[in-house]
């Protein structure tokens, strides 16, 4: 059966897999989950029929590759951006879904509603310049349409470790898509970031970098946001994908 999503991450932290899978186990709708990353053994859980897993092994490669590796696995109608340690109110994937068919749209990118460290966070703020209502909507956790990913390019591989999402939703946005907002307080992703890793986070080392790669295509040098891209979108390559970081890089990842 052909999942009607398809969720997949950079995904090492296996200690967070119980609650993640826990959370999406009575699912209505078929769902698949790709993670890649540099695990040998992933612990068995009981699962659900209605979620099929796969996990990727690569070597010690930077996440944003992890990304592109596990979304290029996906064979899911529709693929969703996730981490390992989210964890979905009953059901919300079905009802995201059910809201993306209802649309009518196959360039609508779904922001999945999230609150994280405790607090609600309204995704209708989260525009490429913070809470820059000027600037395009962003979707930190997006739902799309699989073939539509692949024809934007999927993830440009100078990015490291986050900030990837932006640049997939700004050659969507060139292309006619469009960003909506799904979920509430009650129907959402529940993320807690600080106690479950704490303030300093590996994975927020690549920030300030991605956000320099993010902005030199979608800036015009004097900090507006522009819809024509400054740059080409480099694609990652198939050699070697899954043994050596292609690209910008940092010292954590070879």
């Amino acid at each position: 059966m052909i999942p009607r999503v398809s969720l997949f991450a950079s995904a090492i932290r296996k200690q967070f897999f119980d609650t993640f899978f826990n959370s999406l186990s009575y699912s209505t709708i078929q769902l698949e989950v790709i993670f890649a990353g540099i695990l040998e053994e992933v612990p068995f859980w009981k699962m659900s029929t209605t979620v099929d897993f796969k996990y990727i092994h690569t070597e010690n490669i930077k996440p944003a590759q992890c990304y592109e590796i596990a979304r290029r696995a996906c064979s899911g109608e529709l693929i969703h951006w996730t981490a390992d340690d989210a964890v979905y109110t009953p059901d919300f994937l079905a009802k995201a879904y059910d809201y993306w068919k209802l649309q009518n749209n196959p360039r609508l990118i779904l922001s999945l509603q999230t609150k994280e460290n405790g607090q609600f966070c309204n995704m209708n703020y989260h525009s490429f310049f913070g809470m820059n209502a000027n600037t395009p909507l962003m979707a930190p956790l997006g739902l799309m349409s699989r073939e539509f990913a692949d024809e934007c390019g999927g993830f440009d591989k100078r990015f490291v470790c986050g900030q990837q999402e932006n640049g997939l939703v700004m050659e969507a946005l060139v292309r006619g898509g469009e960003v909506k907002v799904f979920g509430d307080k009650h129907n959402l992703i529940v993320l807690d970031h600080y106690a479950r890793h704490g303030i300093k986070r590996p994975f927020a080392e690549g920030y300030n970098r991605d956000r320099e790669v993010l902005e030199a295509s979608w800036t015009d040098g004097k900090g507006n946001c522009v819809m024509t891209r400054m740059d080409k979108h480099e694609s990652f390559e198939d050699k070697d994908i899954l043994i050596k970081s292609q690209s910008n890089n940092l010292p954590r990842w070879v």
